[in-house]
């Protein structure tokens, strides 16, 4: 089980409440209107890839965006010369969604841009680049989406992934409902669902596009973060994810974890060499990025499961 000091309920209300009043919550767009969601998606695609996948081949490829959401980077990838790119997500809403986006905002690219379940997907060895960008976090059976991609990927092909560990400051993906960083190793995960089933009750509260859309009661069965509506969440540490990729068909190229850049909080910057520190790193990291290749020497051809 993931490490917690596993603080009750009352305490964790009790904190949420406080840390509310003194920092309302700044309600962003992106989370309560999907085409400001799917434009954050495009417009922060640029600055990512500079400093994480800058080497990642795009031009001239057929992109898989595993994960992709609303699928607002796939007409970034386009610009940046890529020759097709398909968003492949389980959330079919998403994808309704998205496709819906992409016609109004970038009609030019409809011919280029697929959007699929990944049980509609009946072809192997049709793409070069498969992308997994902050989607690791939530695979309930990473061992199996990345065989998946394997088969989706032609040999040679690259597979690049970004993500965090369980005990990064935001890994609870709730700082929305509990604005605590690091709530996840402060109060167990019973004190932190009983406190959002609070929360998104009260008055002063705003709901997010999905919880009007969903309605609140998503949260009532929820007895676990693995059950996150919406995001399940896996709750893998650094080293289990390492371990997960090593024991993949894939060659592994490299696996890096990233410091603090200062970019939202300037003086955290001072803190990124913990992030070279062994067992410490767990906690002070602000990212990780794999990069894991196809053998090329793999004999591919196209045809149905």
């Amino acid at each position: 089980m993931p490490f917690s000091l596993n603080l009750p309920y009352r305490i964790c209300y009790f904190c949420t409440r406080l840390v509310r009043r003194i920092r309302p919550q700044v309600h962003t767009a992106r989370a309560h209107d999907p085409r400001a969601y799917f434009q954050n998606q495009y417009e922060s695609t640029a600055t990512l890839r500079q400093r994480f996948m800058s080497d990642v081949p795009i031009a001239d490829r057929s992109i898989l965006d595993v994960g992709s959401g609303l699928g607002g980077r796939s007409p970034y990838w386009l610009e940046q010369g890529a020759n097709r790119v398909i968003n492949i997500d389980i959330n079919r809403q998403e994808l309704e969604t998205g496709r819906t986006l992409l016609e109004k905002e970038f009609p030019n690219f409809v011919n280029h841009i697929e959007f699929h379940h990944p049980s509609e997907i009946n072809e192997t060895g049709f793409a070069d680049t498969a992308i997994l960008f902050d989607c690791f976090e939530h695979l309930t059976d990473p061992e199996a989406v990345l065989k998946q991609v394997y088969a989706w990927l032609r040999p040679g092909g690259v597979l690049w992934i970004g993500s965090f560990g369980w005990y990064s400051y935001s890994a609870s993906h709730c700082t929305g409902h509990v604005p605590i960083l690091w709530c996840q190793l402060l109060f167990s995960e019973r004190a932190i669902i009983h406190t959002i089933q609070t929360v998104i009750r009260e008055p002063d509260y705003v709901l997010s596009f999905w919880e009007r859309t969903e309605g609140i009661t998503r949260w009532d069965n929820v007895r676990t973060l693995k059950d996150r509506p919406g995001e399940p969440l896996n709750m893998l540490s650094l080293r289990r994810v390492r371990a997960i990729l090593r024991k993949s068909p894939f060659d592994m190229t490299h696996f890096t974890v990233h410091g603090y850049s200062g970019h939202t909080h300037p003086g955290a910057k001072v803190l990124s060499f913990l992030a070279k520190v062994p067992v410490v790193k767990e906690v002070f990291h602000s990212y990780y990025t794999a990069v894991l290749t196809k053998p090329s020497h793999i004999q591919s051809s196209v045809h149905s499961r």
